[in-house]
């Protein structure tokens, strides 16, 4: 490839980025909103995690049909047909009242959204060199995470300044900007796969791998940390244990968000020099109980000491870059991009899970209490209760990470 072809693509490559940010926006925004939304719709804790679960279901059910149609169909109907779809879902979630409809608008912007490194990932693998591939994909994802940053506190900031109504029908507005501006500037691509024969038996083949299925469930065990925790419950949690204040609950656990923009390149170096990608995974597993035990059992901290923990957290949740190396390095280069949807969707599915088991836990353990506003007030023991699941299956995660490592190391090469 020529500089100059690569420059072409440089706006797709930018566009897809926006919305790999914008997307993070819209996947934080349950969490800020968590007690604006019981009290609107007069539910519990149990029902408010299923629908912040409700984002995880749509977007991991969407890697693997988005996969496929954005190799085989026309990328800017596939891109701006997601993103609409992430807007129209942003418009459902701002405009009912019906618990049923905002449950499906919180699932249509997680389908929406599924797009979003898919296609970052495609646009880099098709049209950069490929010794350009990992220095994209990592500005890709520290510029993703400067929106799930904006997400906290500035977002929060907007919400009271211009109300709920009025935030969420601009961020619909920008989606549908957005998916306008990609099918206008996306008619640049016009590389696509057309071979259809046997991608289904492909996809069966994956899900029956065995070491693809560890691969994805080991890691789908672990994501507690970011997609349960820091995703909504942080905020409660620093909140109500801590004592701070609103303001200072989201930017303490924005500090997730901006840990993680340096924790690709930092784990990705660490896993370089102990020649195992697979043991790194296993010691952030480890790390990351760590934290947990500290916010669990040295409650309460300051807020500096708080903001360093969650900083650490944030670098050890990168630990889903190096997942994707690990799967590459399972199947054929022609297979890498379909296993990596497959993985990512077992991963993503996961974030369900968790807010289903902490919103009810939260919710059988609570004991009544409220506070002036008739929101529900939590003790630390009912967040160790209802937490405790990260760090479990965070361990539990790891095992599996420990005995590939374990395999690798002991599977002598071929001469």
């Amino acid at each position: 490839m020529t500089k100059t072809f690569q420059k072409k693509y440089l706006i797709l490559w930018c566009l897809a980025n926006l919305f790999f940010a914008f997307q993070f926006i819209l996947r934080l925004s349950a969490g800020i909103l968590r007690e604006d939304i019981i009290q609107k719709f007069s539910v519990d804790a149990a029902s408010f995690g299923t629908l912040a679960g409700y984002y995880y279901l749509g977007y991991s059910g969407a890697q693997i049909p988005l996969g496929i149609m954005l190799d085989r169909l026309s990328f800017r109907f596939v891109t701006s047909i997601a993103i609409a779809t992430a807007g129209i879902g942003t418009l459902t979630f701002v405009t009912t009242d019906n618990w049923n409809l905002l449950l499906l608008g919180r699932f249509l912007i997680g389908v929406g959204s599924g797009v979003a490194f898919l296609s970052v990932a495609k646009i880099t693998t098709t049209h950069f060199e490929e010794k350009y591939h990992s220095l994209l994909l990592g500005f890709s994802f520290t510029f993703g995470l400067i929106g799930a940053v904006f997400g906290a506190t500035p977002m929060q900031l907007l919400f009271d300044k211009f109300g709920y109504n009025d935030t969420f029908n601009t961020l619909a507005l920008t989606a549908f900007l957005l998916a306008g501006m990609m099918l206008l500037f996306g008619k640049m691509d016009t590389v696509r796969n057309t071979d259809t024969n046997n991608i289904f038996s492909s996809v069966i083949k994956l899900l029956l791998n065995p070491k693809i299925l560890l691969i994805g469930i080991s890691g789908g065990l672990m994501v507690g940390s970011l997609e349960g925790f820091a995703d909504v419950w942080a905020i409660p949690f620093f909140s109500q244990i801590f004592a701070m204040s609103k303001n200072e609950s989201r930017t303490i656990t924005s500090f997730v968000y901006i840990g993680m923009c340096f924790g690709g390149p930092l784990l990705a170096l660490a896993a370089g020099l102990i020649r195992s990608a697979n043991f790194m995974i296993f010691l952030t597993g480890t790390f990351t109980i760590i934290v947990f035990l500290i916010l669990f059992y040295l409650p309460p901290l300051s807020l500096t000491t708080s903001a360093i923990l969650m900083f650490v957290l944030g670098i050890f949740c990168c630990y889903q870059v190096l997942v994707f190396t690990v799967v590459s390095s399972q199947v054929e280069a022609s297979s890498a991009g379909l296993a990596i949807a497959v993985t990512n969707c077992i991963n993503m599915s996961f974030g369900h899970f968790f807010h289903s088991v902490i919103g009810n836990a939260l919710q059988n353990n609570w004991n009544g209490e409220v506070n002036e506003m008739g929101s529900a007030i939590y003790t630390i023991d009912n967040f160790i209760y209802a937490l405790a699941i990260i760090p479990i299956c965070c361990f539990i995660g790891q095992l599996g990470f420990g005995f590939l490592a374990l395999k690798s190391k002991n599977t002598k090469p071929k001469l």
